[in-house]
């Protein structure tokens, strides 16, 4: 629907930006509960590699594939999610951290989805940009309720005292189980979108860099309200493409501005450093983030200034 509009990088640029959110989100569901996980990586492995296996092994068409897999990693995310409960903190994330480990190892050493040599030939979806777009727009409006629902309040509750929530009658258990689940599930669609837009993926593909990256895209956005995990994911997505344009830029400057002493130097640096690849977006990440947390340490976004753009409910006065 959208072919004719956008020319193909800038429909992957914004796919793969899309399935950024969607991974945020599914972070951003068990943190609302205090869970920290960093296993969201393993499960979109889960639902990248279910449904690539569904579409290509077992010929189902690939909506069918995508809930398949997003259900299938759910239900792990509910199985991972019962020892969770009993741990917190840093415990929590090793806990996630091997579940996702123990993904990668599966992924390397079974030859029915590609082991070591990868999940080649994966059926391509020509239409993943549409059910991104659809994605995010649900996902937003089940947040936007969640928020306003005594589910969502029991929620933050648990997040702020555990123990205070659970003496007032909420089911802790129950919530962060649903949490864990769904924010499992929610993984588990990206990485299945994933799949059908890179159409190749290997043990390395959903790995524990990933899985940092998903949680700074909600810490620098903010965990205090659903906009942050869009705002953060968005942000950080455009931040290589703004390099690349400015390293562009950069070239267009003339030499005889450039081959003298100190600009010379200063030219190679800025060349070098916009040069925007995998190591030195990691290094941007980490900077990125340490500045935040200083600078604004609930992230970019929090309830506090979203309430700002909200208009005043005016209020009728009787005679």
């Amino acid at each position: 629907m959208l072919d004719g509009l956008l020319d193909g990088y800038t429909q992957s640029l914004l796919i793969f930006a899309g399935i950024n959110v969607i991974a945020a989100y599914s972070f951003y569901v068990p943190f609302k509960t205090g869970q920290v996980s960093l296993g969201q990586a393993g499960f979109m492995a889960v639902g990248a590699y279910a449904s690539a296996v569904a579409t290509q092994k077992l010929a189902m068409p690939f909506p069918v594939a995508l809930i398949f897999g997003g259900v299938l990693a759910g239900l792990i995310g509910v199985v991972v999610g019962f020892p969770a409960l009993r741990i917190k903190g840093i415990y929590l994330l090793l806990l996630t951290l091997g579940f996702a480990e123990i993904i990668s190892v599966i992924a390397l050493s079974w030859d029915y989805i590609g082991g070591a040599q990868g999940f080649r030939g994966i059926r391509y979806n020509p239409y993943t940009l549409e059910y991104v777009i659809g994605i995010i727009v649900v996902l937003l409006l089940l947040f936007s309720r969640l928020e306003r629902s005594s589910l969502g309040r029991a929620m933050d509750s648990i997040h702020q005292d555990e123990t205070a929530a659970e003496v007032m009658g909420i089911d802790v258990v129950r919530i962060k189980l649903l949490a864990f689940g769904l924010g499992a599930f929610i993984a588990g669609l990206a990485g299945a979108l994933y799949a059908h837009q890179a159409t190749y993926m290997d043990s390395t593909t959903f790995n524990i860099l990933l899985a940092v990256e998903i949680l700074v895209f909600v810490v620098v956005g903010g965990a205090s309200t659903y906009w942050g995990p869009l705002f953060g994911a968005a942000v950080l997505n455009a931040f290589p493409e703004i390099l690349r344009a400015l390293r562009e830029w950069l070239e267009l400057v003339p030499v005889e501005w450039t081959n003298f002493y100190p600009m010379n130097g200063v030219y190679s640096f800025l060349r070098d450093f916009l040069d925007f690849e995998n190591a030195k977006r990691l290094i941007a990440y980490g900077i990125i983030l340490i500045v935040t947390m200083i600078l604004r340490p609930n992230g970019l976004l929090t309830r506090d200034l979203m309430r700002r753009f909200h208009l005043p409910r005016w209020k009728v006065g009787h005679a």
